[in-house]
């Protein structure tokens, strides 16, 4: 079964889907990444560098999943730092969307 893992990239240090992809591949689920910034390092640093990659992304990557036919094994959404509030309607235009197909998928 699958998670799908809406969340910030960091270059340095662990957040986001840096920090929660390995440790649920480590539990047995297989992860898919779906990263709403890249940025250099997390914002509590004080400076950062980077790019928000918006909501546009995010849906066009959840559509590309779903054109594998596979969000019927996804079992749980989970969202992190999102970086604009357009991509609140992404995750959960992504969460109806697996919910549909699998319907008992957490968030």
């Amino acid at each position: 079964m699958a998670i799908l893992s809406i969340q910030s990239h960091v270059v340095y240090g662990y957040a986001g889907n840096t920090a929660a992809v390995f440790p649920l591949q480590r539990l047995g689920r297989e992860v898919w990444a779906v990263n709403t910034v890249e940025f250099s390092n997390h914002t509590g640093y004080g400076a950062w560098r980077g790019s928000v990659l918006g909501a546009e992304l995010a849906t066009e990557l959840v559509e590309g999943i779903a054109d594998r036919g596979v969000l019927g094994t996804c079992e749980a959404v989970l969202s992190g730092y999102m970086g604009d509030a357009a991509v609140g309607n992404a995750v959960m235009d992504a969460l109806r969307r697996v919910r549909e197909v699998s319907p008992k998928a957490l968030y």
